[in-house]
């Protein structure tokens, strides 16, 4: 998530009405050098990662099939726009202090995965919390094709749709003036800030109102599974209950540890907590967000257990070959 808070040094963004603001940001004391390298670190593995649970998620009918693996496929694609646009563009920055390439087009596209793409992934996961209560609880729901186009598909796309419709209209359509500060992180912010009620709408209903979603459905849904635990006449069904529920708690854990510092902070600045008041806390809580999209493909394939058992198979597969070749090779000889 990008937010005009998150910037340094003295800037302005002009407006639709020709009046110029100016900003002053603090820096963030960690060293350029150390937030290079963190995040870098795990930026190839977790591309990597994404790569290949995609690869086994989308070409293995079984997994493809199963209606609770539909949501990490999008996110884990939706993700890609993250590592392979935002946390690219942030490294580069990082390297040499400047947008590049200093374009136009560098400034949009990185507003789009920033801002876009991390409202867009919050979203579709607030939707996942809602939707796990049906796969586990009300299955009925889904139990025919068309039930299934109305409770499970349509809202998908629906928000998928939504988010990139939305934010290529406020980005590209939206008649006000940006000002491409290409020596800023993320080029300063998209003049679409300067309005107030959309600036309000954007911040409360695609930033702040997904987390409190997240945080209240998977509470709920440990809550509902603790109960039918009870019911000893289920057991068969509680195994079930137990897989689907670990594998959406581990992803809104994930979204909640990192985003709901965050949340907290920017519905503060909503309610009038001014700019800048809590220093450090908050230039870290943006840099942090960066590593939801890192680390979701490692906890998406912690919740798997169907890819960790064929990624094992291959990597013990590869040891035996790597093994008997060399005692091949001397035998004939």
């Amino acid at each position: 998530m990008m937010s005009e808070n998150y910037f340094d040094g003295n800037h302005s963004q002009t407006n639709n009405d020709n009046q110029t603001q100016s900003y002053d940001y603090p820096k963030l004391l960690l060293p350029e050098v150390v937030r290079f390298w963190l995040l870098m670190i795990f930026e190839v593995p977790s591309l990597t990662c994404s790569l290949i649970l995609l690869y086994y998620l989308l070409i293995d009918h079984d997994l493809r099939q199963s209606l609770s693996n539909h949501v990490i496929i999008v996110l884990l694609i939706i993700g890609l726009f993250s590592q392979l646009i935002d946390i690219p563009f942030y490294l580069n920055y990082l390297r040499i202090n400047y947008v590049w390439p200093p374009i136009t087009i560098s400034c949009l596209i990185w507003w789009f995965a920033a801002t876009g793409i991390s409202n867009l992934t919050n979203i579709i996961m607030a939707w996942a919390s809602i939707e796990r209560h049906i796969l586990v609880f009300h299955d009925r729901l889904l139990s025919t094709k068309r039930k299934r186009i109305f409770f499970h598909y349509l809202p998908l796309l629906t928000i998928v749709l939504y988010g990139f419709i939305y934010y290529i209209m406020i980005l590209l359509m939206y008649t006000c003036e940006n000002m491409y500060a290409y020596e800023l992180d993320w080029c300063l912010y998209p003049c679409y800030y300067n309005n107030e009620d959309l600036a309000m709408y954007d911040t409360i209903i695609n930033s702040i109102i997904p987390t409190p979603i997240i945080a209240i459905f998977s509470i709920a849904l440990i809550i509902r599974v603790i109960q039918q635990k009870s019911n000893h006449h289920r057991h068969f069904q509680w195994r079930r209950y137990r897989k689907m529920a670990i594998q959406l708690l581990s992803i809104a854990a994930l979204f909640l540890l990192f985003n709901l510092p965050m949340t907290s902070l920017v519905l503060a600045h909503v309610c009038g907590l001014p700019d800048g008041s809590t220093g450090q806390f908050e230039l870290y809580t943006y840099y942090l967000y960066h590593f939801v999209s890192l680390l979701m493909p490692f906890v998406c394939l912690g919740s798997l257990p169907e890819i960790r058992k064929k990624m094992k198979q291959i990597i013990v597969f590869q040891t035996v070959v790597h093994t008997i070749t060399p005692g091949l090779a001397r035998y004939a000889n």
